[in-house]
C-alpha cells in the first residue's frame, strides 16, 4: 500500500510540475510574442517616420524653381540667365508703398540686377542657389520670403549612328 502511495505522490508531483513548466513555457512564448510584436511596431513606426521624411524633403524639392541650360550647340554656354519676380508682392493697407531688398542665403555667389528692385535678373552656371525677397511697408513692417533656384547642366544627347552595308558592284 505505501509504494502505491509512492507512486501516486510520484504522479502527482510529476502532474503539478508539467503543469508548472507548461504555464511557465506558456508564458515565455507569450512574451516572445510581445517582444516580436512590439519589434513590429517600432518598424512600422520607423517605416512611417521615414515616408513622413521623405514626402517632407520631396515637398521641398518641388517647391524650387529648376531648369536646365539651354541647349544652344555651343559647348561654351555655361550660364543661365534667371529672373526672380517680386513684383505682385503687396501690401493690404491699400496706399502702402513696399521697399525690396533682395539676399542671397546659399549657392555660389552671383550679382544680381538689382538688389531694391522688385523684378531682379542674374547669370549663373549649374548649380543650387537660394534667394530671400523681404518686402518692407511705410510703417516698417517686413515679411520674408525664400526660393531655391536649381540650374541644371546644358542637356546634350548622344550622337546617333547609322552604319550602312550592301553590296558593292
Amino acid at each position: 500500500m505505501n509504494s502505491y502511495f509512492n507512486v501516486a505522490a510520484i504522479l502527482i508531483i510529476a502532474f503539478v510540475a508539467s503543469i508548472y513548466f507548461n504555464e511557465a513555457e506558456k508564458s515565455r512564448i507569450v512574451d516572445n510574442l510581445a517582444a516580436a510584436e512590439a519589434a513590429k511596431i517600432a518598424r512600422i513606426q520607423a517605416m512611417e517616420r521615414e515616408s513622413e521624411e521623405t514626402a517632407r524633403l520631396a515637398e521641398i524639392e518641388r517647391a524650387k524653381y529648376k531648369d536646365n541650360v539651354d541647349h544652344d550647340s555651343n559647348p561654351k554656354t555655361d550660364t543661365y540667365k534667371i529672373v526672380m519676380d517680386g513684383k505682385e508682392s503687396f501690401d493690404p493697407d491699400k496706399g502702402d508703398k513696399l521697399k525690396f531688398n533682395w539676399v542671397q542665403k546659399s549657392g555660389a555667389d552671383v550679382k544680381l540686377s538689382s538688389n531694391t528692385d522688385a523684378t531682379v535678373t542674374f547669370s549663373a552656371p549649374t548649380g543650387e542657389y537660394t534667394f530671400a525677397l523681404s518686402a518692407t511697408d511705410d510703417y516698417g513692417l517686413t515679411t520674408t520670403a525664400s526660393k531655391t533656384v536649381k540650374i541644371g547642366p546644358e542637356p546634350n544627347k548622344a550622337p546617333v549612328v547609322i552604319l550602312d552595308v550592301r553590296k558593292g558592284k
